[in-house]
Order: C-alpha cells, then sequence, then structure tokens
C-alpha cells in the first residue's frame, strides 16, 4: 500500500477539481498526504527550476510542459489528463451591459482583464483574439488590435483576471470554462459566448518530476488522475476529457 507524502504543482485552475481528486486519493491510501501548490504554470515552472522540491506537475499547457522536459525537472513521458475551454465573463449587473458580445471587447472604453502572456490562460486568450479577427470578422482588420489595447491588467493566474470581473473593477475577462463554476466567481458574472471556431481547446498535461522524494506515490497519484474516479473529478468541475483518452 501506498504511504508518505506528496507535493503537487499544479495550475491555477485546477485548484477545486485537484482538491477533491487529493482528498478521494487520500481516502483511498491511508497514511498518504497530499499538498497542493497552485499558481499558474509558468510560475510553477520557473520554481520548480530554481530548485522547488515536489513530485508532480500538472500543467495547463503543453508548452510549460515541454519548457520543463527541456530543463530537466520532469521526469518520464507528460500525459494529457483533462482539456477546457475559454469563456469571456463579464460582471453581473449595470457593467456587463458595455459588453454583449465578443466583438464588443474592442469598443473604446472598454477595460478588459486578461492573463500575462506566458500564462497558458493568457496565451490563450491572445489566440482567441486573434482567431476573432481571422476567422470570424476578417472584414475588420483592425478588431484585434481594438480589443488588446483595451486590456488594462494583465494577471499572473486566471483566477486573477476571474476575480478582477466578479470585482466589477472590470467591464470584462478571459477566463476558462471551469472558473466560471468555482463558488465564489458563478454568481458574480455572466457569460459571453464565444463562436465556437474561435474558441480554444486548452489541454493539460501531467508528469512525475524527476526530484521527487516518493516516485513510486507519484506515479499512483498521475494513475489516480486518470482513472474513471479521477476524470469524473474533473468532469464535475467543468474539465473535458483527453482527446487521446
Amino acid at each position: 500500500m501506498a504511504t508518505g507524502s506528496l507535493t503537487v504543482f499544479a495550475a491555477a485552475s485546477l485548484s477545486e477539481a485537484f482538491a477533491e481528486i487529493a482528498a478521494e486519493f487520500e481516502l483511498e491510501n491511508p497514511g498518504v498526504s497530499v499538498a497542493l501548490n497552485l499558481a499558474g504554470s509558468q510560475r510553477l515552472r520557473t520554481q520548480l527550476e530554481h530548485g522547488a522540491r515536489g513530485d508532480v506537475f500538472a500543467s495547463a499547457d503543453q508548452r510549460q510542459m515541454d519548457l520543463a522536459q527541456e530543463s530537466g525537472v520532469v521526469d518520464g513521458e507528460p500525459v494529457v489528463f483533462a482539456t477546457n475551454r475559454l469563456a469571456v465573463i463579464v460582471p453581473k449587473g449595470e457593467p456587463s451591459r458595455r459588453v454583449t458580445d465578443v466583438y464588443d471587447l474592442g469598443d473604446e472604453g472598454i477595460k478588459l482583464a486578461i492573463a500575462l502572456p506566458d500564462v497558458p490562460a493568457g496565451k490563450y486568450a491572445r489566440e482567441m483574439i486573434s482567431s476573432l479577427e481571422n476567422v470570424e470578422n476578417a472584414s475588420d482588420r483592425q478588431l484585434a488590435a481594438r480589443i488588446m489595447a483595451n486590456v488594462v491588467t494583465l494577471e499572473p493566474n486566471v483566477r486573477g483576471v476571474a476575480t478582477k470581473v466578479a470585482l466589477g473593477e472590470v467591464d470584462a475577462g478571459v477566463v476558462y470554462v471551469t472558473d466560471v463554476l468555482t463558488n465564489y466567481i458563478q454568481d458574480r458574472v455572466r457569460v459571453i459566448p464565444i463562436p465556437g471556431r474561435s474558441n480554444v481547446v486548452a489541454v493539460y498535461p501531467i508528469a512525475a518530476l524527476r526530484e521527487s522524494r516518493n516516485p513510486l506515490l507519484a506515479g499512483e497519484f498521475i494513475r489516480f488522475v486518470l482513472s474513471s474516479k479521477g476524470q469524473s473529478i474533473l468532469g464535475s468541475h467543468g474539465f473535458g476529457p483527453a482527446a487521446n483518452r
């Protein structure tokens, strides 16, 4: 039977899902404790590259996992365990009337929040905004530039974006659909649909870390995430299954 402690570095968007997964994993493995280190994937990777010790890394995009592999902190081959989609959210109430569809994001005076460009959610948001111009509205060659000119804050993780919108500090933000389902956010925001062709599929890879103090337990945790129970928990939090599962 697996025993010991485990430290899991997980993207901020996984906070609620991985808290439940960790609790279930501990229930099934008495004597095991799981600690979660939650932050933007790029920040977690940087921590690991600068000597932080952990056992498992779960990233919100393939890029940060690839960089972690290149720097030698990952052990073995990562596997995609979940997918996600983007959502544009606005505050409920009066401020939300300024943005009624995604094209309003380019209107003069709109205050938009997105994540930093090296944060997966920030990278995905920029891809979506570019696609709105190139795929959905090719006649307006300045749409993406106008939208980006309305960005007034760049957050270090996607939860920072969601909080800014929920507090009414901005007119809109780009987050994951899973963020909308969290307790604090869901009653404070409204979702503006993103055209299907312009939305982005976010992929979430997971891998054991080379400096793990308990590699066997790390492997057991990853297998649990990929198991039917782990996938069911992720699904209950709004995540989609990995494309290759």
